[in-house]
């Protein structure tokens, strides 16, 4: 089992009603309450958060000094950097490359998009009204309050309104290793999570979002883009998992959701779970494309972790969810944890989930040129050798024993055989160990007592030559494991 985190719409800032240590508190309480649960979830292993990092700010008069705002989303982004980095170090030990993030509507500075903007009037519109206020990467807004159009007349001004969002991601991931850097101009980054079993696109579905445009959108070609990297990366995963902010979905009155066609197009670029957040309340679905044959995502809603009473749906507390992934990486249990009583988390136990707050999803493996679906595992396993194969013959041992990291090493089979060569070649007693773990024939004992006295661990060697396989061993080979040990020991009395 995987076991995954997703929060959204934390709306940090100073002022809202959870300061950081109270919700912080009350997810690690919730932590021992689900442990005990059943299913029991004894750890988290990534987190994903869907946007609305922090509570942003209204429009501020034209005349007011920018750094008066500017410092106010400082110090909410101080807040927020407090909150996660404290979440990352108790959940997950400090691994943020294990915490993926997204922008929301909330993080854009309104305040750099209008100041980028110029009053118009109706006649400087060109052609129909509505095509020019409606059509994808516009330049022309619509102020209700002053029933008046704008148009953007300084793009570099409006591409900063993210700025101190981006800002406060590069800090965040400073120093972490991830699939490759943060990358702001792009529209999605990349994160791989369970130990490289799962790639997930972060994609910032705000192209276009400013003060007077509320709906959500990819970037031009983001989704493409994406799917052409992954190709060219050459991995083969066991989930590709997209993660944006806004809904795709609302009632006709509405106009800050997304188009479900970016849903449709990622369906066809294989990817089979998605999370949101935005509407804030906890949902379900399943979206489908008819290519040659049907193909499905899963798409799931987080509700707000942490939204003020005046932006929740009503009748709707704040919310989080928990993902059971299975072992395959093909369905999955959501479990959604609402805030009741005194500040405290537990089972969501009404609307559409069962009575413990939870549904099940499933879904199906992209799949390979031969109509199968696709075996990502046995894929993944044949690009390692080979990768292991070819850097051993160009004399790269080190870079080799890489290739072959997270691999399991069956007793019997030939990656095993493998990864002890390698390791060998590049004197690398512990990794030796690892891979062995418990000998399985008599050459696997050999390298296994050798590389427990080279780690320091006599005791590990005495034992291991008590197994039944060391009497597969010659006299003198036996004599002589025997004989490294007792000099170790006077060695180093």
């Amino acid at each position: 089992m995987f076991y995954l985190l997703h929060i959204s719409d934390l709306h940090r800032s100073l002022t809202e009603p959870f300061n950081n240590d109270a919700l912080l508190a009350t997810l690690i309480s919730d932590a021992a309450r689900y442990r005990m649960e059943s299913p029991s979830i004894p750890s988290i292993d990534a987190i994903v958060v869907s946007g609305d990092i922090i509570q942003g700010l209204g429009l501020k008069d034209a005349t007011v000094d920018s750094s008066i705002w500017q410092a106010e989303l400082t110090r909410q982004y101080d807040a927020a950097y407090e909150f996660l980095s404290g979440l990352a170090d108790r959940f997950l030990d400090g691994d943020r490359s294990q915490l993926v993030m997204v922008p929301g509507n909330h993080d854009v500075c309104w305040n750099t998009a209008y100041r980028s903007m110029a009053r118009i009037t109706p006649d400087d519109l060109p052609g129909s009204v509505l095509k020019s206020l409606s059509e994808r990467d516009s330049l022309y807004r619509w102020s209700w309050g002053e029933l008046a159009p704008y148009k953007i007349v300084d793009m570099v001004r409006y591409s900063q309104r993210l700025d101190s969002y981006w800002a406060f991601v590069e800090r965040f991931y400073k120093g972490e290793d991830l699939v490759r850097p943060i990358d702001r101009s792009v529209g999605y980054n990349l994160f791989e999570i369970d130990k490289g079993r799962i790639i997930v696109a972060a994609f910032d579905s705000v192209a276009g979002n400013d003060c007077f445009s509320f709906s959500g959108d990819f970037s031009r070609d983001a989704v493409a883009r994406c799917a052409i990297e992954l190709h060219d990366l050459g991995r083969v995963y066991d989930l590709r998992m997209a993660v944006w902010h806004h809904n795709i979905d609302g009632p006709p009155s509405r106009q800050d959701y997304m188009d479900v066609g970016r849903v449709h197009e990622m369906i066809g670029h294989g990817f089979r779970l998605g999370l949101h957040g935005h509407q804030h309340v906890a949902a379900v679905n399943a979206h489908y494309i008819h290519l040659p044959e049907s193909q499905a995502m899963a798409v799931v809603s987080a509700g707000s972790l942490c939204a003020g009473a005046r932006e929740l749906p009503r009748g709707v507390d704040r919310q989080y969810n928990l993902i059971l992934l299975d072992d395959e990486r093909t369905s999955a249990r959501v479990v959604v944890r609402q805030m009741s009583e005194g500040g405290h988390f537990a089972r969501k136990a009404d609307g559409r989930f069962a009575a413990d707050g939870s549904i099940f999803l499933r879904w199906e493996r992209p799949l390979d040129l031969g109509g199968r679906p696709l075996d990502s595992g046995g894929v993944r396993l044949r690009h390692a050798i080979e990768s292991a194969e070819r850097l051993r013959a160009e004399a790269r041992p080190s870079d080799a024993l890489d290739a072959l990291s997270g691999l399991e090493f069956p007793p019997g089979s030939y990656q095993r055989s493998l990864a002890i060569a390698i390791a060998s070649d590049c004197d690398r007693p512990d990794r030796l160990l690892q891979i062995i773990d418990a000998p399985s024939d008599a050459e696997e004992l050999v390298h296994f007592v050798i590389a427990s006295i080279r780690e320091r661990k006599p005791s590990q060697a005495e034992e291991a030559l008590s197994l039944p396989i060391a009497s597969d061993l010659t006299p003198s080979v036996l004599s002589d494991l025997q004989n490294r040990i007792t000099t170790f020991r006077a060695l180093n009395r």
